[in-house]
């Protein structure tokens, strides 16, 4: 056997060997950056849900100040009421929901938005009111709507938390 044909077996085999070590390796990055792509969403996913955690708290904040004004409550029980403390939290709830308002849908007038355009009147007339009859009409209105809207929040981070990646 002449030493050129023994050279050129032993680096056709080194060249298939390395060949097979470059497949199986990149075998392995791609089900690395598979796997890092799936961590990503999933902490994405998990931020949103946290980012809707906080809405909600501050909308079960609000409902808690307009509770008083609901549907059970009578103008005589308003005596010694703080509205405009009461219509701050709202305030600093929708605040919140339109800096948050992507987790909503992406349409540029989502269900947030809906939300808040509905809800800004209703405030606007608890804030003026003058008496407590008005103040109760308006508050019970707002409580309702939160109330409503505490739903959407609860199923949007349902449906983040059952997300599986």
């Amino acid at each position: 056997m002449d030493t050129v044909f023994i050279l050129t077996v032993i680096g056709t085999v080194a060249s298939l060997g390395g060949a097979g070590v470059s497949i199986w390796q990149a075998s392995q990055s791609k089900k690395a950056a598979e796997e890092a792509k799936r961590v990503q969403a999933q902490l994405i996913n998990q931020r949103k849900a946290s980012e809707l955690a906080q809405v909600q708290a501050i909308c079960k904040k609000a409902q808690k100040s307009m509770e008083k004004y609901g549907p059970g409550s009578v103008p005589d029980s308003l005596t010694g009421v703080s509205p405009g403390k009461d219509a701050a939290d709202v305030q600093d709830f929708l605040i919140l929901l339109k800096e948050h308002r992507a987790h909503f849908g992406t349409k540029q007038h989502n269900q947030a938005d809906e939300f808040c355009d509905t809800l800004t009147p209703l405030l606007d007339s608890f804030a003026q009111a003058r008496s407590n009859e008005s103040l109760r009409e308006n508050g019970k209105l707002i409580v309702i709507h939160l109330g409503t809207f505490a739903a959407a929040i609860k199923k949007q981070i349902e449906s983040k938390r059952e997300k599986v990646f």
